[in-house]
């Protein structure tokens, strides 16, 4: 089981993304696009961890302690961007602007209940963004090269909507003949 704790996106927010994928679909990149199900903004990966009773309860405080100090607050998107860097992208996703504060506090808060709780997790940095889709494995440089200058030029792209950050999500991603899926075990709302 692989589970992780993330924000997901609301109505209003996936519609202005699912707009924005569907442009660079027309570009017929090599790129496995995302569901718009799964978009949401990662707080904490925890990785293969065997579900029981226990570490599920214990998973669940440590998220609802992390949160509880935390009010809804608002967040937007704001440019295109990739992993690991513009020449030969593996991940294409989209930023984020607004209340980044609140949204870093909730990263810091969640991770320090975790690993209180005894829970192993991902040490990456915070960098909020939505992923959007990932490069095929068969890609040609050449492509990657194309796409890599393409969204630099996107990296100030505007999008108008608004997303209300007043939950998150324990989620369990699900191996599939298609790819993974996303399972929602308990979902946590903010004050």
């Amino acid at each position: 089981m692989r589970l992780f704790v993330g924000i997901p996106l609301d109505e209003e927010a996936r519609r202005g993304v699912e707009r924005i994928v569907k442009k660079l679909k027309r570009g017929h990149w090599p790129v496995r696009w995302e569901k718009a199900e799964k978009w949401h903004v990662t707080l904490a990966f925890l990785g293969d961890d065997k579900r029981d009773l226990d570490s599920l309860s214990r998973l669940s405080s440590a998220v609802r302690k992390g949160v509880r100090e935390i009010k809804a607050f608002e967040v937007g998107f704001k440019g295109l961007g990739a992993f690991p860097d513009w020449f030969l992208p593996r991940i294409v996703w989209m930023g984020l602007k607004g209340d980044l504060k609140s949204m870093g506090r909730m990263y810091k808060k969640v991770r320090e209940e975790l690993e209180k709780k005894g829970f192993e997790f991902d040490r990456k940095p915070f960098r909020g963004h939505i992923t959007l889709g990932r490069v095929k494995k068969d890609a040609k440089r050449k492509h990657r090269l194309e796409l890599g200058k393409y969204l630099k030029k996107q990296r100030e792209l505007e999008i108008p909507q608004k997303w209300l950050v007043d939950r998150v999500v324990i989620y369990e991603s699900e191996l599939g003949s298609e790819g993974s899926g996303y399972k929602v075990i308990e979902e946590v709302r903010l004050v």
